[in-house]
């Protein structure tokens, strides 16, 4: 299914079994899920996903049942997180035989490449299959900024359509749409940060909490862009404190604990991550039962 940069993906997890291993018909329920709660896509193996804990055939077989699952239903987007430019491209080209319809793209981490090396990973990778590529900037992870400099040779690649934004300094968020927002689509990838990214032209976002409550992100999002502002920054407010306290260290650790709160066993994330904490377990369900009661009906 064609990729559309608009409305919200869920960066949903991947669960494991009891015995540590993927746990498939769990996997078929969250993604039923997701797509009955309206979510615009999913963006599948990604951080929330557990890319880098995932082994290639684990990683592979995620990609299988996610594309026969979804069937179709909606885009379905592939992490390619690794920081070889090799192995992004071998992810890459097996995602686009399956069916996907786009990929997540980290710039090269680690191994600290120059601006020009960054430049030749995205095209390396862009060159590999015909398939769109949403690249990712999250400097708190890679230790790489895909400023605007960078973005400007990025958007001269015709795959390269989207940008998955974890900036946190919303005016160069918005110095980013100005220069190149008419050809790449600056989604927000920070959940505490969709609703001023969509103000500011953000045409959607891809967000880790929308995992345990999919309609509410996007009954945000159609709130703000239909000019409902103050219903849209009432349930901003009311979202803080589930991000606040789920989003910390070990994620998607607390992330996979809090799903049981809402009626999903999807098993630990993959050691060195550790659980969530019985206090911020606590702040979620507080969190998720306040959400539960916002309105998004006009008064």
């Amino acid at each position: 299914m064609k990729f559309t940069p608009r409305g919200i993906y869920t960066a949903i997890v991947t669960p494991f079994t009891e015995l540590d291993e993927f746990d498939e018909p769990t996997f078929r329920r969250l993604i039923d899920f997701q797509i009955d709660a309206g979510v615009a896509g999913l963006l599948v193996i990604g951080g929330s996903g557990e890319f880098v804990s995932l082994t290639p055939a684990e990683r592979e077989r995620v990609i299988e049942v996610a594309i026969d699952h979804v069937a179709e239903r909606v885009p379905v987007i592939i992490g390619a997180l690794a920081p070889g430019t090799r192995e992004v491209q071998e992810t890459v080209r097996r995602a686009a035989k399956v069916g996907a319809s786009a990929a997540l793209v980290l710039p090269s981490y680690y191994i600290k490449p120059s601006a020009a090396g960054i430049h030749e990973h995205f095209v390396r990778v862009a060159d590999t299959a015909d398939i769109p590529i949403v690249a990712y900037n999250n400097t708190s992870r890679t230790g790489i900024t895909l400023d605007v400099a960078l973005l400007e040779k990025l958007a001269t690649i015709s795959s390269i359509v989207a940008l998955k934004e974890c900036e946190r300094d919303l005016a160069v968020v918005a110095t980013k749409i100005r220069a190149v927002g008419d050809r790449i689509a600056i989604m927000s990838g920070d959940d505490d940060l969709g609703f001023p990214t969509f103000l500011l032209g953000s045409p959607g976002g891809i967000f880790t909490t929308a995992n345990l409550i999919p309609a509410f992100h996007r009954n945000l999002f159609e709130a703000t862009v239909n000019s409902n502002i103050a219903i849209a920054r009432a349930a901003h407010y009311a979202l803080l404190p589930l991000v606040e306290a789920l989003y910390t260290a070990d994620h998607p650790g607390p992330l996979k604990d809090a799903m049981a709160l809402i009626g999903y066993q999807v098993g630990r994330a993959r050691a060195p991550l550790q659980r969530a904490t019985a206090a911020n377990l606590e702040r979620a369900k507080i969190a998720l039962q306040r959400l539960d009661a916002i309105s998004f009906e006009q008064p």
